[in-house]
């Protein structure tokens, strides 16, 4: 028990130290002040994103500062609908005064409406001018949009009563109460959030085969062992560090977006599954380390079976990624989750064993 008590004294003093110099680490400053940034501001950004792949989620935002100019009369039927829609329209008579007005920014499109009627037999041809901004084009055509489907429906109404033979189709639709999530409400939980709590434990994946292979790099190593305490020891301490960093961080994460008006279910069940996920990735690359010495070669090959977890980690219904998402918003049963979070404990303990074997070993060619 006094030898335990020893080993348990020692492991303390060596995660003091690394931490005391991890502190002193610019890099892990930068990496923790970006996360910070996404964590606060993760509402900001999420609508910014999503603006980005899926323009569509824009849609319902209404813009006051969006003006339209519709070159035609007062009497046109585009122009009736475009009035009764959420953008701020302005009649010319004249393209020359609109394109004058458009070029000094002082209009954010033109629509040319069709001279002729739906009640009419020519082309109805459609004139729009955006600017070259892509995101403000963006953005204004979807709040065109609406307007411009509902003026080519009522065209169609008129001019297709005028068919041979024509007989409308009734389409009988059911509804059944599933609705779709929403685009923000997918990139925050299935995305975001999976991705910004285990952030750290990437991170502390790497932190260790720095911590580990610098001792060789730097033959403090051999230093180190003139102390009383072993290569366990000094190994079980950098280990530790390493892990506990991880749900320190990502709780401050979690808070910050429950702040953003963010709902985090399962909390603790959450961090307790990155701190076993950080246990993982973070013994793995201490048997690299262990094994290789050599920062570079341990750094590529930590880097190469990280990618690879990340992507298979989507292939699988409980990965670790999906089952932050799932636990966040309740979808998944208790027995489930923690079965699953069983199977990630036995994990980290097999990983622990290989790397006490490993460090043991290595301790005889010291």
């Amino acid at each position: 028990m006094n030898k335990f008590g020893n080993s348990c004294s020692k492991v303390k003093t060596i995660a003091k130290k690394e931490f005391k110099e991890l502190m002193s680490e610019k890099t892990f400053i930068l990496a923790i002040i970006i996360q910070l940034f996404i964590a606060s501001f993760a509402t900001f950004l999420v609508i910014g994103l999503t603006s980005f792949y899926d323009p569509s989620t824009l849609g319902d935002m209404e813009l006051e500062g969006t003006s339209i100019a519709v070159v035609g009369t007062q009497d046109n039927e585009l122009y009736k609908i475009l009035q009764e829609s959420n953008v701020r329209t302005y009649l010319y008579h004249d393209f020359q005064l609109a394109y004058t007005d458009f070029y000094d920014h002082k209009l954010d499109a033109i629509i040319v409406a069709p001279l002729g009627t739906s009640t009419g037999t020519d082309l109805l041809n459609v004139d729009i001018y955006l600017p070259k901004s892509e995101i403000k084009a963006t953005v204004v055509s979807l709040q065109l949009k609406e307007p411009l489907e509902m003026y080519e429906q009522s065209v169609r109404d008129v001019r297709t009563q005028r068919l041979p033979g024509y007989t409308p189709i009734e389409f009988n639709i059911i509804e059944r109460g599933i609705k779709t999530s929403s685009t923000y409400f997918e990139f925050i939980y299935v995305a975001l959030l999976p991705l910004l709590v285990f952030t750290p434990a990437f991170i502390s994946g790497g932190l260790i085969i720095d911590f580990i292979t610098e001792e060789y790099e730097r033959k403090t190593m051999d230093m180190l062992l003139v102390s009383p305490a072993s290569i366990l020891d000094i190994i079980n301490g950098k280990v530790i560090l390493a892990i506990l960093i991880v749900p320190l961080q990502s709780f401050v994460w979690m808070l910050l977006l429950s702040m953003n008006r963010v709902s985090i279910q399962n909390s603790l069940q959450i961090l307790l599954l990155v701190t076993v996920i950080a246990a993982v990735l973070v013994l793995s690359s201490t048997i690299i380390a262990v094994l290789f010495r050599e920062r570079g070669v341990a750094q590529l090959l930590y880097s190469l079976i990280l990618i690879f977890l990340f992507m298979a980690s989507y292939l699988f219904t409980n990965s670790p990624l999906n089952l932050v998402t799932r636990l966040s918003i309740e979808s998944i049963g208790a027995l489930e989750s923690w079965t699953w979070m069983g199977i990630y404990i036995l994990v980290a303990i097999f990983l622990y064993a290989s790397m006490v074997i490993a460090v043991k070993k290595e301790a005889h060619n010291i």
